[in-house]
């Protein structure tokens, strides 16, 4: 838009003009006024005669603020045009108009001259315009080194050695070297059968193309060449072909001026526009792109191709022009998309890449290329030799039924068993992967009919996708490592007591398959709750040759609340399903081979042969189910039996359990089946530590915490390593693991200035928010978006691996505030992680204590449980108590003390009392 001629005020070019809502509307109201109504097909269609308005000098130009009514009408020419000026005016005059000026900003003419074209898109780093282009777009290249900087490639498949030259256009081709363009060449529209034409072709200051053409019910290929210099409507004594002048043209190739133009075209009228250069159809031959490089190298092949050239049906561009298939040239450009994708896809996945395909499946499930996506991760799942893009491959082919069930079917998240998937998920465990991967591919079409079969069977391919990320974790368990140690006598127990933990940062990234797919670091510190540990297990060899399973209530001395007894193997079966009975203390006697489980052995016979009888376990925790203090995410299912015993039994949550729920609580226990089906990683560490003592094995604790590992996938609960690095290892900590397979759990323990570690004592404090954690599918969810690599989960996951090492550094210095800042950082990072683990009441609780404290989060995956905070005053207990009672909505808290527990998880062998052999009773340390 020019706004001024005068020589002493800059030109000011307008390319986009925004309106306001007020201005829009009341611009759309004209539409029917007349004769504001003869610009649209309403006042077309009433007989009104049509007038044409300019956007700038009619509309936009009444909003300027120097212009008067009188001269913006009588300026508009004939009186219909006056007239409709007259109702703009009246319309639009309210809206003041303002110009917002980019500096530095340029505005390129689009013209017919591919010099010009060709610069727009290949402006180099140095040059003066402030555009930048990518240099490959929407594009796969086998060897993108040998694109030079300058040039440009858009939606191409660039196969084998094709060398670009700066200032050089490649859009919309797929080619396979050896190939070299040359500088100034633009190049749309060539398949891979255009290769071997190309091989060997000096391309330099050249435009070619491939088109579609429709000739009546005909279609075919068309290829156009001209030069970069060439005007298309200059005439032929004043313009070149080819870059030189048409003489020299006509000279080289024997073409001759009839050939081109009908005698009656006037010479002046003669030009490249109107040139009948490309041929289109031959009575003979099939015609390709070798029928128009012939005129870039004529002298070799002049009379054989000239012959072939004058015997083809010729048309020029102008011909060309109306009989192009704009439909089949998009379809080709969305085809080769597509198929730039398919390898763009094996890219990401076999190159470990941390970029997300979700906008290439949406693309493709919306343009209907969901079958060669399927296809293509297929194969990659298939092919690659590795659990871990296995794995991420089969979470992609879930992302695609998803996508394909447009927001229909119901949840993401579910059941995952159904039998007709039991076969494949066989050879996944036996690991076939490649028979597998085949075999739900075929299963895979019979549920692709409906939403909701398309929905369940993304869930089975998620199931499918946990089967290899165990496959992957279980690569833990060459760093276990078990020794011979005294076996303990008959009948003493072998008693194992835990600390809990809190984790100060990082949580999340331990969580596999982020935590071998991009590295984890986590800070954890074992605390001690009012005063005692509250996590615990003990075993002991008993003379019958069985396993008794037992849960106590919240401390070795409670009643017992269910007890299970295994005398088959038969019995153990199920120790791989986290809802079946005792499911965590079959798969832990499993994982440390006190039974060998499947054998032709029966469990009596193991039992005698190896340790003269079988084993009883008792275990017990003090904490609340869903208290975040070392009941991982991963591990959703928590024993129910063992919680509802361990509510029933604490003394410490008689703020929130009167007598009646306790008594109600005790009964489920006893009555519900479900026992034992899947703790803490800190209990599981337990229940491992006293199994291998009580077995006369030793175990370090690195091992344990590979081992851990091991149980959990075993269990197939899943879940990461930072509970049991913070329960097992004692004070604090930061643990790491490299993004790599084997997977390997390395901890280096913070040192800490004197006297800071009573500090931390001092200021730290538990609120348990009285909301238990509903973690069901926070990590389905959570392993669901890392797949998708969605850009705010793969920042995410380094801001989580950086926080912690800041963190750590500043326990290192004895920085309070930094560590609180830490903290804050840490609980933002949780909820970008698991949007929604912020419950309402907890919110109010946070922003009630954030004047004073430094730093405060919710422990473990959040959505309630216990929070833990930083106060800035030492001793805050009492004040923060009368502080939350006075805040509104909370319901039922209580605060707690926590200490820094410096020693870590202790291993006593203890003497049963005698007397009362059947009970847990009494025992006396030896």
């Amino acid at each position: 838009m020019a706004l001024s001629h005068c020589p002493t005020v800059p030109w000011q070019v307008c390319g986009v003009v925004f309106f306001s809502s007020n201005a829009a509307e009341q611009l759309l109201a004209t539409h029917v006024i007349p004769p504001l109504d003869a610009c649209t097909y309403m006042g077309l269609d009433s007989g009104a005669p049509p007038i044409q308005l300019s956007l700038f000098f009619d509309i936009v130009l009444c909003m300027a603020g120097a212009m008067t009514e009188e001269e913006f009408v009588k300026s508009g020419g004939d009186a219909t045009v006056r007239s409709a000026r007259s109702v703009l005016w009246a319309a639009l005059r309210a809206f003041p108009l303002s110009m917002a000026c980019i500096p530095s900003a340029s505005y390129d003419y689009m013209t017919t001259s591919a010099t010009d074209h060709i610069r727009s898109l290949t402006l180099l780093p140095g040059s003066a315009s402030h555009l930048r282009f990518c240099k490959t777009a929407h594009s796969h290249v086998d060897q993108p080194c040998l694109l030079e900087d300058g040039s440009s490639v858009t939606n191409c498949l660039l196969e084998g050695a094709v060398r670009l030259a700066a200032g050089s256009v490649i859009q919309h081709c797929h080619l396979q070297g050896p190939l070299e363009i040359g500088p100034g060449c633009l190049l749309s529209g060539l398949t891979p059968g255009c290769s071997p034409a190309l091989q060997g072709c000096p391309l330099r200051n050249v435009v070619l193309q491939g088109h579609h053409v429709r000739l009546h019910n005909l279609s075919c290929r068309v290829f156009t060449l001209t030069g970069r210099l060439d005007d298309w409507q200059s005439p032929v004594d004043e313009a070149t072909y080819l870059n030189v002048p048409w003489v020299e043209f006509f000279h080289q190739t024997g073409i001759r001026e009839g050939d081109l133009w009908d005698a009656e075209t006037p010479r002046r009228s003669r030009c490249l526009l109107n040139a009948r250069l490309f041929p289109v159809l031959h009575a003979c031959e099939a015609l390709g792109l070798e029928d128009v490089l012939w005129l870039l190298a004529p002298a070799a092949v002049a009379s054989e191709r000239l012959a072939r050239w004058r015997a083809a049906w010729r048309m020029s561009w102008q011909e060309l022009l109306p009989c192009l298939d704009r439909e089949a040239e998009l379809g080709a450009r969305r085809a080769l998309f597509f198929l730039q994708g398919q390898h763009k896809v094996r890219r990401v996945l076999l190159g470990r890449q941390d970029s997300s395909l979700l906008p290439l499946t949406r693309s493709a499930v919306h343009e209907g290329y969901h079958e060669a996506m399927l296809g293509t991760l297929d194969e990659v799942a298939s092919t690659a030799g590795d659990a871990g893009i296995a794995a991420r491959a089969l979470a992609c082919i879930a992302e695609v039924l998803g996508c394909m069930a447009r927001g229909e079917g119901g949840l993401r998240s579910g059941p995952a068993a159904n039998r007709e998937w039991a076969s494949a998920f066989g050879r996944l465990e036996s690991g076939d992967v490649a028979g597998g991967v085949q075999e739900l591919a075929t299963e895979r079409q019979k549920w692709m009919s409906s939403p909701a079969l398309l929905v369940r069977a993304a869930r089975h391919y998620e199931g499918a996708e946990q089967i290899l990320v165990r496959q992957a974790v279980m690569s833990s368990c060459q760093f276990i490592t078990v020794g011979p140690a005294e076996l303990p006598p008959l009948g003493h127990w072998v008693q194992v007591v835990c600390p809990a933990r809190l984790d100060l940062s990082g949580g999340w990234s331990d969580t596999p398959p982020i935590t071998y797919e991009h590295g984890g670091a986590v800070v954890d510190v074992a605390v001690l709750v009012d005063g005692c540990r509250p996590i615990g297990a003990r075993v002991r060899r008993i003379s019958e040759p069985e396993l008794r399973l037992v849960s106590l209530g919240g401390t070795p001395q409670s009643k017992v609340v269910a007890e299970l007894v295994c005398r088959e193997l038969e019995h153990l079966k199920d120790y791989c399903q986290p809802h079946a009975p005792g499911a965590l203390l079959k798969a832990a006697f499993i994982c440390t081979q006190i039974v060998q489980f499947p054998s032709q052995k029966p469990l009596r016979e193991q039992l005698m042969e190896s340790f003269g009888g079988g084993f009883e376990v008792h275990t017990w925790s003090k904490l609340p189910h869903g208290s975040g203090l070392g009941k991982s995410a991963g591990k959703g299912l928590t024993s129910t039996s063992l919680v509802l015993g361990s509510l029933a039994c604490c003394k410490h949550w008689d703020g929130w359990m009167d007598g009646f729920h306790r008594h109600v609580l005790c009964l489920a226990a006893l009555a519900l089946p479900l026992l034992f089906a899947g703790t803490s990683s800190i209990l599981a560490g337990a229940v491992m530590a006293s199994l291998y003592r009580a077995a006369g094995k030793a175990a370090s604790t690195e091992s344990l915490v590979h081992a851990v590992l091991h149980l959990e996938q075993r269990l197939t609960t899943g879940g990461g390593w930072q509970d049991q690095v913070g329960g097992l290892i004692p004070g604090i900590k930061i643990g790491r693991s490299k993004a790599q397979l084997p997977l390997r759990v390395e901890v280096e323990k913070i040192p800490v200035p004197d006297d800071f570690t009573q500090t931390l004592n001092n200021h730290l404090l538990l609120v348990y928010t009285g909301k238990t954690r509903l973690a069901r599918n926070l990590l389905q969810d959570v392993v669901r978006n890392w797949y998708a690599r969605l850009p705010s989960i793969v920042q995410n996951a380094d801001a989580l691996v950086s926080n912690a090492e800041e963190c750590a550094q500043a326990l290192r210095q004895g920085n309070l505030l930094l560590v609180g800042e830490c903290l804050d950082r840490y609980w933002q990072q949780k909820k970008c992680m698991a949007p929604g683990c912020e419950p309402l009441a907890v919110g109010r609780m946070m922003d009630a204590l954030q004047p004073y404290v430094y730093g405060q989060c919710l422990a473990g995956a959040g959505g309630g449980g216990f929070l833990y905070v930083l106060t800035k005053a030492p001793w805050q207990k009492e004040a923060l108590h009368q502080i939350l009672a006075q805040t509104e909505g909370l319901g039922n808290f209580s605060i707690h003390s926590i200490e820094v527990d410096t020693d870590g998880f202790s291993v006593e062998v203890m003497e049963c009392n005698p007397k009362d052999s059947a009970h847990p009773g009494e025992v006396v340390a030896v």
